[in-house]
């Protein structure tokens, strides 16, 4: 039977009815509390919520003294890691990180909170003059005092260009105004943060960084564009994130001046950093940039609007005082040898007779040795270099010494008496330098009381500051009765070799590291003091444990007291010099480059930022200038260097232990060497006539600041404005790819055209011999092919190629005459540049923008055929400040005329340096039934350009 249920239904329903009611008579909160899926959802949230808090609480700060008493803003530690600041020494333990700072256990990194504790205050609406305070009394850096009473000084210089200096308060530093600018700035109240807009937005931004300043460490952080977008400058293309750089000068250091372009939006803007002390350059991986400076003074910034390269590189320029010297043997290829020949002045003159054998171009020779002043006499060395310098003017080239700044020491001997006496005498050896007399000169050891002697090549040396040097202690100095035509400073960092120990330097330097030890390592001790010397009668000592008179403040600067104190030799002279701060007026010297091919595409990414930073004239030694120089396995490199330094603006062969001129080469390889300098001799006429309004060789952002594609781009370079040159740089590479450039190419050698789009990257075969050239068309470029020995008698003697690339798909000669009406104005100075750069300025312009000119080419346009011709080209040839030949051609005639009348240079039999004779011009761009050769056409004539004296101009008709 199967059971069931006695009561009733109703007596059940009753019972479910009630349960019912119960249930709903639970409170909302009761029903939460029983939820278990809410409970556990609940539980999760709290501790997502919780969890962070006190891992911020507890481990990322180091204490717990928030929030901050003085009412400002707290800052907070969570922030992304790429983004953090170091805080101080970036890797210290817990405890040695500073109270105001974060803490990373995971990275164990002590960083900046954002926005930092480590700012100065603003009280009230900034002025000029305003008292700064810190807001934190510490810094992190041992815990030094803050300084107090600092200064921010803005200095409207320019309508383009401004600066910022933050400077103590005992520094009497103001800043001008102007009404008409380009930029616009805002200095926030409370805590200090700079903001500075430029036409297309922001260009400097402090982003509530640090501001540091303790007595002899500052630090900065700022931002000059986002993280989307590049910056170029200091060696690198692009600077990217992680890189760091040290200014102070040193081997391996910095050649040129500290300028970054920073892109944004479509244009460019520009910032330089004037710091004499060692500063430490940090890239963040965000674009953010940190500045630590081992200062005592402080911190000077120069900020350029642009929007364009070139136009931060005038406004830089304008700043420094550009004077353009240039001298036209200076482009041709410059011999030094240092090797260990028992007879030197055999050497020299076998070296002169065989390259004449050979054929081998060269303009200048540092003589049978190197100068290293010393203060004992060693009459044998003067003769060697008089004489050396005398087998040089005798083959007509130039002597061009090189010129070390320290001075060999020699210890004085003393000797005892035969007879001994109550009074021993003693006897001085014979000395050229007295090294008594002058000591008011010389460095000083750390507590001043002695001279400090460094080493170099296992010597004794003694340092000059030359810094207001005497021209009687100069002419002590140079005791050589030879004349020179220029000359090499080398070694003027100063090089010091002495072994030195930074156990210690720690309890001196707040901040130090290895990239500092780098630098000191080969650099006179930090610590060395100077004499100030007021005049030739008076000078005041330093107190050696007064810091402003540590050697260390100053170094930047001995380069260029050493070129100035030269002059007191000759007077103004050509210097190239191994070490310069902000000095665009001598030619930089490139020394201690490893023989590499990484450095030789090193050595054309330095040189094209350095140009366009304003260092116009820059040297570069081929195939390197150390010891490391192997002759057999490094030879095809070699090649390619001296093929690569076609293309340099001045160059250099400097020969160690191992000879590295072509003649110690043979075969194809000396072929080829010798090739390379010719073919450079060639283009001397284009690469003067570039150098006078711009760098020569350029990266691809400078030239195409537009082209995208092209902006990063370290492997081609634009030379001029015409032609682009993409070197294989990889041993036995065959092919290389032409990222394209607006406009139409040609293959420079030959004429082919290229096929591509703006930013397509076409790839080209090559060989070893090979070093690709492309040129734009709408362009002339004139050469002299027939080279002679040097490029003074080349430019002489040879006779001109023109070569003509025609423009035919591009422009149209209505295009070009309105291009020309919208040129600047050759009648306004620019005050920035100075009487003398505004007087070639001027010339220059006028040569190249007339109205007379325009009308001339009009009637060139007019008279083809009454019709506007199809295809256009211009080019012109710079000979003196009053004397350009200019160039224009259509597709059927090449117009010739001269804008001045300095017609001495090419026709005065007296005082001309110029060739007057054109015999062959090429023309690229026709059509195939045109060209008498595979992509061009060649035409021999002969035009005298001294007919101009008589004619506005000279029209040549190479296709009928």
């Amino acid at each position: 039977m199967i059971p069931h249920i006695n009561e009733s239904k109703d007596d059940f329903e009753e019972d479910l009815t009630f349960a019912q009611d119960k249930y709903r008579n639970v409170k909302w909160y009761d029903r939460i509390l029983l939820n278990k899926t809410f409970r556990v959802t609940l539980s999760l949230l709290l501790i997502a919520v919780a969890c962070p808090l006190l891992i911020y609480h507890f481990i990322f700060f180091p204490s717990f003294n928030h929030p901050p008493s003085d009412g400002y803003s707290t800052g907070s530690c969570l922030a992304p890691r790429q983004s953090r600041l170091p805080c101080g020494v970036e890797a210290v333990p817990p405890e040695l990180c500073h109270p105001q700072c974060c803490y990373d256990h995971q990275s164990h990194m002590c960083f900046h909170r954002f926005p930092s504790r480590f700012s100065y205050l603003v009280p009230t609406e900034w002025s000029e003059g305003m008292l700064l305070q810190p807001r934190v009394p510490t810094v992190p850096y041992r815990l030094q005092r803050s300084l107090t009473n600092l200064k921010l000084s803005i200095d409207e210089v320019s309508s383009s260009h401004l600066s910022l200096t933050f400077h103590h308060s005992d520094d009497d530093i103001s800043g001008r105004r102007i009404t008409e600018k380009k930029y616009d700035y805002t200095v926030l109240k409370h805590e200090l943060s700079i903001v500075v807009n430029g036409p297309n937005g922001i260009i400097f931004n402090t982003a509530r960084g640090p501001l540091i300043a303790s007595n002899n460490i500052w630090e900065i952080s700022f931002r000059l564009t986002n993280s989307s977008n590049y910056m170029y400058g200091l060696g690198e293309i692009p600077l990217k994130g992680g890189t760091t750089k040290m200014i102070y000068s040193h081997r391996g250091g910095l050649s040129s001046i500290p300028l970054i372009f920073a892109q944004s939006n479509n244009s460019y803007h520009g910032f330089l950093i004037e710091a004499m002390a060692p500063t430490e350059i940090l890239i963040r991986p965000d674009n953010q940039m940190v500045i630590r400076s081992i200062t005592n003074w402080g911190l000077k910034f120069h900020l350029f609007v642009g929007p364009t390269p070139a136009d931060i590189m005038r406004d830089v320029k304008g700043m420094l005082g550009f004077k353009n010297n240039l001298e036209y043997w200076m482009l041709g290829a410059h011999v030094c040898s240092e090797g260990t020949s028992e007879n030197p002045l055999t050497e020299l003159q076998t070296f002169i007779t065989t390259s004449n054998t050979q054929r081998l171009p060269f303009d200048s020779h540092c003589g049978a040795a190197p100068v290293v002043f010393k203060t004992d006499c060693d009459p044998d060395l003067v003769t060697l270099i008089n004489q050396g310098a005398t087998q040089l003017k005798n083959s007509n080239k130039k002597y061009i010494p090189h010129v070390s700044p320290y001075i060999k020491y020699t210890e004085r001997i003393t000797e005892e008496p035969e007879e001994v006496t109550n009074e021993p005498e003693t006897r001085a050896s014979e000395r050229c330098f007295d090294d008594d007399l002058y000591e008011k000169y010389i460095i000083r050891s750390s507590n001043s009381s002695h001279i400090y002697q460094g080493e170099v090549g296992g010597n004794k040396v003694i340092y000059p500051n030359y810094e207001n040097v005497s021209e009687e202690f100069m002419k002590s100095l140079w005791i050589y009765n030879t004349n020179f035509d220029g000359v090499i400073l080398e070694n003027n960092w100063p090089l010091d070799e002495s072994k030195k120990d930074f156990v210690d330097i720690h309890d001196h330097l707040p901040y130090f590291n290895e990239d500092f030890e780098a630098a000191f390592k080969f650099t006179p001790k930090w610590n060395a003091t100077r004499h100030i010397v007021i005049d030739d009668d008076q000078t005041l000592s330093f107190n050696a444990e007064e810091l402003p008179e540590k050697y260390l403040y100053t170094h930047n600067e001995f380069g260029n007291q050493f070129a100035s104190a030269f002059e007191k030799i000759k007077g103004p002279t050509e210097t190239f010099s191994t070490s310069q701060w902000m000095n665009v007026n001598v030619v930089v010297n490139r020394q201690n480059i490893r023989t590499s091919w990484t450095n030789l595409n090193r050595e054309l990414i330095e040189a094209s930022l350095g140009g366009i930073s304003g260092h116009w004239y820059w040297s570069t030694p081929v195939c390197g200038d150390t010891d490391n120089f192997d002759s057999e396995s490094q030879i095809r490199l070699c090649a390619k260097w001296y093929m690569a330094a076609t293309y340099m603006p001045m160059i250099k062969i400097h020969s160690k232990d191992v000879a590295r001129d072509p003649l110690a080469f043979t075969g194809t390889d000396r072929a080829q060497m010798i090739s390379a300098l010719t073919k450079r001799m060639s283009l001397l006429p284009y690469f003067y006539t570039v150098l006078q309004e711009g760098p020569l060789i350029r990266p691809m952002f400078y030239q195409f600041p537009n082209a995208e594609p092209l902006r990063h781009l370290s492997t081609q370079f634009a030379v001029g404005d015409d032609l682009v040159i993409v070197p294989n740089l990889q041993p036995s590479q065959s092919h290389v790819h032409l990222w394209m450039p607006p406009g139409t190419w040609f293959d420079f050698w030959g004429g082919l055209k290229i096929d591509g789009i703006e930013g397509q990257a076409v790839t080209m075969t090559t060989t070893e011999a090979d070093f690709l050239t492309f040129m734009r068309a709408g362009s002339i470029i004139i050469m002299q092919k027939n080279t002679q020995l040097t490029a003074e008698l080349t430019r002489l003697q040879s006779e001109y190629t023109v070569i003509i690339a025609l423009d035919c798909e591009n422009s149209t000669v209505a295009e070009v005459f309105e291009e020309t009406t919208t040129t600047e104005d050759p009648t306004t100075s620019d005050p920035d540049l100075g009487d003398e750069v505004n007087k070639k300025r001027t010339i220059f312009l006028s040569n190249t923008n007339t109205a007379d000119e325009r009308d001339k080419s009009k009637k060139v346009a007019e008279e083809s055929d009454g019709a506007t011709p199809k295809c256009y080209a211009r080019g012109k040839l710079y000979m003196s400040e009053n004397m350009t030949i200019q160039f224009k051609s259509t597709e059927t005639e090449l117009t010739i005329s001269a804008l001045g009348d300095d017609f001495g240079v090419i026709c005065d039999p007296h005082g001309q340096i110029w060739s007057s004779t054109l015999r062959h011009v090429s023309i690229y761009g026709l059509s195939d039934d045109q060209n008498n050769y595979d992509d061009d056409r060649k035409v021999d004539t002969l035009i005298n350009l001294c007919s101009l004296m008589n004619a506005k101009e000279i029209v040549f008709k190479f296709v009928n």
